[in-house]
């Protein structure tokens, strides 16, 4: 049952995360897409980690893969303030999922 809940979420989360990136990547230039789903991500799992649907939805939904990619297009500028401002928000918004069911 575990393993057919986190099938769902991914199945889930997979095309959610491509539908805003496609969305975001045609009104900017900036990943912003790649961000949101990754915070909003990881803000997600900091609810609720041991639900196997999340952990299956928050899997496939954020994206570090994608991060990577948009990282070797841009310039080294850009590429180091879109990774910093990504595990700092991201490790922000976990903090702030903790807390909320704390």
């Amino acid at each position: 049952m575990r393993l057919l809940l986190f099938i769902v979420g991914a199945g889930i989360g997979a095309p959610l995360r491509y539908a805003i990136d496609k969305v975001a990547r045609a009104r900017s230039e900036f990943p912003i897409g790649i961000l949101f789903v990754n915070v909003v991500g990881s803000f997600i799992l900091g609810i609720s980690h041991t639900n196997y649907f999340v952990m299956g939805f928050c899997g496939a939904f954020t994206t570090w893969s994608a991060l990577a990619l948009d990282l070797n297009r841009q310039n080294k500028r850009s590429a180091a303030i879109n990774v910093v401002v990504t595990f700092v928000l991201c490790i922000a918004a976990v903090v702030a999922g903790k807390a909320l069911v704390s």
